[in-house]
């Protein structure tokens, strides 16, 4: 199974990657690109243009800052996010996990999100991928659960008392996984087959690699001290004299304990290599055959999280209210103010009461700031500068839209949904600025038809 690295490295519910050719052909090759709930980032990683260039900039923002604390970690350092989410599935570590995420958000670390753009938590990052992947259903770090950490033991709180806590549930197990978890980050297995115990050992085994045995007696307590542990070796003071240098070495400098030396030659060429640097060493595959194993980073993690930094590396990242992100200076970078540039904004909120949906599926959820976005939508559409696109279900946002020129576009596809509501994925919908550019463009071979009938 090959690893689609535009995809986001967690499941999230809402997810737009099959929205995002429509999308883009609404906006088309725009100077500015903004996304306010950016989420997992599907329709920018989904972006047909060249990324990265000059003079062309985006802008993602979102409320999670746990969330946003994750996608700057990849941006920023994505090997060390790497290791930290590259981890078995236990239900133990997930609740351990969770509930250090969720005391690291109590104790202020996100405001250091804002006060500093270079600023994340690489670990803390990694953990919340990796947990998100884990988990079943809503909540994730969303604090409301009954059980905190007492004392370094996980305990449930007396529900007049609860201080910010996580639920305990089962990890997610019914699938080959999820996000960072996707059966596709693996590498392959390990071969199934006893250790070598009919003799006395081999390779780093050997008996003569062993050490001699210890003897099991009191320390030396006899005198002042001897060895590093002289009288005179103690603080306040040291003396201050040559090392020993009159011998060949005494103690851990004997002579007998040092390796030849390197010879100067060509470095072993004359097959596919060997040791370390034979065939079935190297990446992707490992050899089966020989019982090795691979390492427990994935590389295939690795190098999805290095494409991801690469590709989000110029990508403003803004932890906040979605309104800070949708101010006239915001929005409108030089090319778009002092030129015909256009700014694209992808607006997708969480769905509204309107749309009949649950509470908390998101761990910062609003059933009414969908209704304040179409508000936003309503006051700026007419700015031909810009090419809005407004994500929510069939009927969430009522007539007004269309009645004030916009257009409303079904996308969905046959099938599952992943990451959003799947038994209700034919109510998906966009609204689309009437500045947008026309989805069905006229053919001109038949517009040259029809200069001659």
């Amino acid at each position: 199974m090959t690893m689609n690295y535009r995809k986001a490295p967690f499941p999230y519910a809402g997810g737009k990657s099959k929205a995002a050719p429509l999308i883009w052909k609404a906006f088309g090759d725009v100077d500015h690109y903004v996304e306010p709930f950016c989420g997992t980032m599907a329709v920018l990683l989904n972006r047909p243009h060249e990324a990265n260039r000059t003079y062309y900039s985006e802008t993602v923002s979102d409320a999670d800052g746990l969330l946003i604390n994750a996608w700057r970690s990849i941006q920023l350092h994505p090997q060390a996010t790497a290791e930290a989410c590259s981890n078995p599935v236990a239900e133990a570590d997930m609740h351990a996990r969770h509930a250090a995420l969720v005391l690291w958000r109590r104790n202020n670390n996100l405001e250091l999100l804002c006060g500093d753009p270079a600023w994340c938590d690489p670990v803390m990052g990694g953990w919340w991928l990796w947990g998100i992947a884990c988990w079943i259903g809503s909540g994730w770090c969303a604090g409301t659960g009954a059980w905190t950490p007492v004392n370094g033991r996980l305990t449930k709180q007396a529900r007049n008392t609860r201080e910010p806590g996580v639920a305990r549930k089962l990890p997610h197990i019914a699938d080959d996984g999820q996000g960072v978890n996707h059966a596709g980050a693996r590498e392959p297995g390990v071969n199934r087959q006893l250790p070598l115990i009919i003799s006395n050992g081999q390779g780093v085994n050997l008996p003569q690699a062993r050490e001699p045995g210890v003897n099991r007696q009191l320390p030396d307590l006899a005198n002042d001290g001897r060895g590093v542990n002289l009288p005179q070796a103690r603080e306040p003071g040291v003396r201050r004299k040559l090392p020993l240098i009159i011998s060949n070495g005494q103690g851990v400098n004997l002579p007998q304990a040092r390796e030849p030396g390197v010879t100067r030659q060509l470095p072993h060429l004359a097959n596919d290599g060997r040791g370390v640097n034979r065939p079935q060493a190297r990446e992707p595959g490992v050899d089966d055959d020989e019982g090795e194993f691979h390492p427990v980073t994935m590389p295939e993690i690795r190098r999805w999280f290095d494409w991801l930094s690469a590709r989000i590396r110029h990508v403003r990242i803004v932890n906040g209210d979605w309104q800070r992100v949708c101010t006239t200076g915001a929005l409108q970078t030089l090319p778009v103010r002092m030129s015909d540039g256009h700014t694209g904004i992808l607006l997708d909120p969480p769905y509204a009461d309107t749309a009949s949906r649950s509470r908390d599926m998101y761990a910062h959820d609003s059933l009414d700031v969908a209704h304040d976005v179409r508000a936003w939508c309503l006051t700026n559409g007419g700015n031909p500068k810009y090419r809005i696109a407004l994500c929510g279900y069939e009927n969430e946002h009522g007539t007004q839209l269309v009645e004030t020129g916009w257009t409303e576009h079904e996308w969905f596809t046959t099938g599952f949904l992943r990451g959003g509501m799947g038994d209700q994925q034919h109510r998906e919908r966009i609204w689309l600025s009437p500045h947008c550019l026309d989805l069905n463009p006229p053919d001109p071979a038949e517009q040259q038809l029809e200069l001659w009938t």
